[in-house]
């Protein structure tokens, strides 16, 4: 069955789940009969995601086949069926365009993928489909990626990189309002979790334990420069030459003496008296002068008061009787913006244990028990076992078995895998020959073993050899027990002990005067004996298993000359069978097959 696996994993099926309606089909030019999946584009955390993957199945084994040199070609593929799907991003939902595919009629189809994908991480999406060639229908799994990017929050500070995960998350933060190596820029970051920066762009952060981290950002944009916007006069102490409010004006001077501004005149001024302006202000001291023009009248203006100032004096400034008030605009931006990492709990892997201890031998039933009742999934050789629900899984099988658990928040964890092995029976067969018991086929026994004989239910001292010669009549049984397994077999049968051959060294006489024919082999539903009796005696007749245990018997006392018998076995499961036919003091041993 290891081409119908390879057909499987080649027409790459895709999984189905309601709630995304509506893909379509859009393939290039391919040939009629061909394998052909469209990729899956990256997502990210956090964004909604839609988009339509596009696929055409095999209408034969043959594009498989080159391909893949142990699968046949020319083989139709009767119905291709998808089942299920595991381990998909959490948040994103599948729908199929149809679930059966009959390849002689439809071959293609297509999936949408939409929803939000909760968690960034490349996401090895596990398909299980059913397919049918030659009538027989077979389970089987396989993966194909799915990359989804971690998330991303924009503020008016800043973007968070990987805002949320399981069990521990590293975030990396975009300033976005970067300083272009200005000067006047200045940050603190608030992490959430203890720690702090004022650079520029810190490096990422781990937040290594499940809670809540709010992120708190501060940008300060001081490069505007300082401007003196108003000079309010309050009052003054000097008045006109020849009476009256005097005509004011405003001369401002920076710490080298140079005249920055000077201002027309204001006549007749009452005060309070404002001059407005925009005037940058460097660093350093500035004086201000306020004058009474008289225009050259007795001599020379009236200085009313100087004050001297920087950058950084609002307010109000007094020089004996004169006072004024400085408005000084200096424009600094301050940026604030949060944000939120979610740590969410990574659980604990699953723990199996098991309803007995190793070794196992073929027959016997164990039962898996998983640490966790629900949200889990059984695996068997890499494919899911949807129809358990229980933590407890019987097995009969050998294999690889696993669980995965996923919590609510969506995080999923994985046990050990358990490797299942149940052991084969030694084959313990013997054949009669004048009195003397012989191990079939001797050189099928293990590397390592110990053979038993025994007699009417009695142990047989000191009889662990391959042959043992019998001195009476009785119901002889060999054991033998495979050491490194400890599974052992056993096969009895009643031998009549012959007098003719004491101590087994006399010489012997055919049952049969032509060879037996056993057919079909491998057996299906029935299988048959044929050939030609000299004797007058009982015939006896077992099918029995591989581990010593009689599957079918008969007795028969068939005239001399040519018999033919006829034995149903429909009802036995697959496996290794040896059909004894024995009479008197000789045996014959048939191995068969039952498919």
């Amino acid at each position: 069955m290891m081409w119908l696996v390879a057909i499987l994993l080649a027409t790459k099926a895709l999984p189905a789940q309601t709630g995304c309606p509506g893909c379509i089909v859009s393939l290039p030019t391919l040939p009629e009969d061909t394998i052909y999946l469209s990729e899956a584009p990256d997502g990210q955390a956090g964004l909604y995601y839609d988009q339509d993957i596009s696929f055409r199945m095999p209408k034969t084994t043959t594009p498989v086949a080159a391909v893949d040199s142990t699968v046949p070609p020319n083989i139709v593929i009767q119905q291709v069926t998808i089942t299920s799907v595991t381990n998909l991003p959490p948040g994103l939902q599948w729908e199929v365009s149809q679930f059966e595919f009959n390849p002689a009629e439809q071959t293609d189809g297509c999936v949408k993928l939409c929803g939000t994908p909760l968690f960034s991480g490349m996401y090895l999406v596990e398909v299980v489909v059913d397919a049918q060639v030659f009538f027989i229908t077979q389970s089987s799994s396989f993966t194909f990626p799915l990359y989804i990017a971690p998330s991303q929050s924009t503020t008016e500070g800043f973007s968070l990189i990987n805002n949320a995960g399981c069990g521990s998350v590293t975030a990396s933060f975009v300033n976005l309002v970067p300083s272009d190596s200005v000067a006047g820029f200045s940050y603190l970051w608030d992490f959430g979790n203890g720690n702090a920066s004022i650079q520029e762009n810190p490096g990422p952060q781990t937040y290594s334990s499940p809670g809540v981290y709010p992120i708190q950002y501060t940008a300060i944009i001081d490069t505007s420069g300082y401007y003196l916007a108003r000079v309010n006069i309050l009052e003054v102490g000097c008045n006109d030459i020849l009476g009256g409010a005097p005509d004011l004006k405003i001369g401002i001077y920076d710490n080298t003496g140079q005249e920055v501004y000077l201002s027309s005149i204001v006549q007749n001024a009452n005060v309070p008296l404002a001059f407005d302006l925009l005037l940058p202000l460097e660093p350093g001291n500035y004086s201000l002068r306020v004058t009474d023009n008289d225009g050259g009248l007795d001599g020379a203006d009236d200085i009313c008061g100087v004050v001297n100032f920087t950058r950084l004096s609002n307010g109000v400034l007094i020089d004996d009787e004169m006072s004024l008030e400085l408005t000084i605009f200096h424009q600094v931006d301050t940026i604030i913006s949060t944000d939120t990492v979610r740590v969410f709990a990574q659980p604990q892997p699953p723990e199996i244990e098991y309803s007995s201890p190793a070794p196992y031998c073929e027959g016997d039933s164990l039962t898996l028990f998983s640490s966790y009742a629900d949200h889990f999934i059984w695996y068997q050789d890499s494919v899911p076992i949807l129809s358990v629900t229980d933590p407890m899984l019987n097995i009969t099988e050998a294999g690889s078995y696993w669980v995965v658990y996923t919590s609510e928040d969506g995080c999923s964890a994985v046990s050990p895998v358990s490797t299942i092995v149940f052991n084969a029976y030694p084959q313990a067969v013997f054949t009669i020959a004048n009195n003397l018991l012989s191990i079939y086929q001797p050189e099928q026994l293990p590397e390592s073993y110990l053979i038993e004989w025994f007699v009417d239910g009695e142990l047989i001292s000191d009889a662990q050899d391959l042959t043992y010669c019998i001195a009476e009549s009785g119901e002889y049984r060999l054991q033998i027990t495979d050491l490194a397994s400890g599974c052992a077999s056993f096969f009895e049968q009643e031998v009549a002990y012959n007098p003719a051959f004491p101590n087994c060294t006399t010489g012997s006489t055919e049952l049969f005067e032509e060879p037996l024919i056993v057919y079909p082999n491998p057996m299906e539903s029935e299988v048959n004996l044929s050939g030609k009796w000299n004797n007058t005696g009982d015939l006896y007749i077992k099918l029995f298993a591989a581990d010593g245990g009689t599957r079918r018997s008969m007795v028969l006392t068939p005239p001399a000359g040519q018999f033919s018998i006829n034995m149903q076995v429909e009802d036995l499961p697959s496996g290794i069978y040896f059909l004894s036919v024995s009479a008197g003091d000789g045996v014959q041993i048939f191995k068969l097959i039952r498919k």
